[in-house]
C-alpha cells in the first residue's frame, strides 16, 4: 500500500538516481505551479522546494513518483496559492501574473511545458484554488478525475464537479471579456467616424 502525503512530508519514490527521477517529473512539477501561481519565479521556487524535499527523502517506498510528486507540488501550490492570496489583499492596484519567459532555459523546469496562458492566468485567479488546481491539471497535464481526486482527496465526481465549475466559470469571463473588447471597439470605430465627418 502506497503512503499518504501530507503537506509537510518529503515525497518519496522507487530506488534509482535521484536525480534522474525528478528530472523527468521536473517540467509537469512547474506546469503545475506557474498554473496555480501565476508567477514563474514562485514556480520555480516550489519546483526547487520540491527537488530538496525529494533528495532528502527515502525513495524506496512509492512504485509511482509521477503521482506521488504531482500529489506533492499541487499541495504545496495550493498553500503557496492561499498565501499569495492574503498578501494580495493588501495591494493597491490590480495583479498580474508574471509572464514566463519560454526562451529561459535556466533551471526553471519550463523547457518542453505549454504553460497557461497569461489571459486565462488572469481568469483563474477569481477562481477557488480547489477549481484552479483541478483545472490546471486537467487541462494543462490531461490528468484522469481518477488522479486529480487522489491529489486533491477528494472523490472522483467531486473532481469531475471542480472541473466543470471552473471551466464554466472561464467561459462567463471569456464571453464577458470578449464582450467588452467589442464594445470598446465598436465605441473607438463610432469615435473615429463622428470625427471625420466633422473635419469634413
Amino acid at each position: 500500500m502506497q503512503p499518504s502525503v501530507s503537506d509537510g512530508e518529503p515525497p518519496t519514490g522507487p530506488p534509482g538516481p535521484t536525480e534522474e527521477v525528478f528530472a523527468r517529473q521536473g517540467p509537469r512539477l512547474f506546469r503545475i505551479a506557474y498554473g496555480m501561481l501565476g508567477s514563474a519565479t514562485q514556480a520555480g521556487d516550489l519546483v526547487r522546494d520540491v527537488r530538496l524535499r525529494w533528495q532528502a527523502s527515502d525513495r524506496t517506498a512509492v512504485a509511482d513518483p509521477q503521482a506521488y510528486l504531482t500529489k506533492a507540488a499541487t499541495r504545496l501550490s495550493i498553500h503557496a496559492a492561499h498565501s499569495a492570496r492574503m498578501r494580495r489583499a493588501s495591494y493597491i492596484g490590480p495583479w498580474l501574473p508574471e509572464p514566463l519567459d519560454t526562451g529561459n532555459e535556466g533551471g526553471t523546469g519550463a523547457v518542453g511545458t505549454k504553460p497557461v496562458e497569461f489571459d486565462v492566468l488572469l481568469m483563474l485567479e477569481q477562481l477557488d484554488v480547489a477549481e484552479r488546481a483541478a483545472f490546471v491539471l486537467r487541462e494543462t497535464l490531461a490528468s484522469p478525475y481518477s488522479e486529480i481526486a487522489a491529489v486533491l482527496g477528494v472523490e472522483e465526481d467531486q473532481a469531475r464537479l471542480l472541473v466543470h465549475r471552473a471551466r464554466r466559470h472561464l467561459a462567463t469571463d471569456l464571453a464577458t471579456d470578449r464582450q467588452g473588447r467589442e464594445d470598446t471597439a465598436g465605441q473607438t470605430r463610432g469615435g473615429d467616424g463622428a470625427e471625420d465627418y466633422e473635419a469634413a
